[in-house]
């Protein structure tokens, strides 16, 4: 019996690649790495109710928030000396 592939190589991510396609062999090797079969990322469900109300999430909580103060500097001089 062959070793797997090393972490990285180009061989581990062609067999990573098939194995992110296909549910079976995806739940195989959670279950080789000690978590629960089909333990990936979910962003939840998508159900109607959340499709209705997209538009209405405000994402950005800080609109009113002023924007902080920058100083470029080139060789220690300042350029954009807004004050």
């Amino acid at each position: 019996m062959s070793q797997p592939p090393k972490k990285n190589t180009t061989a581990w991510k062609k067999n990573e690649s098939i194995i992110a396609k296909n549910p079976f062999l995806r739940a195989q090797r959670d279950k080789t790495e000690g978590f629960k079969p089909g333990s990936v990322i979910n962003t939840g469900v998508n159900d109607e109710e959340y499709k209705a109300n997209y538009d209405k999430i405000q994402w950005n909580k800080d609109k009113d928030k002023p924007k902080p103060k920058f100083k470029i500097r080139v060789n220690g001089k300042v350029i954009n000396d807004e004050e």
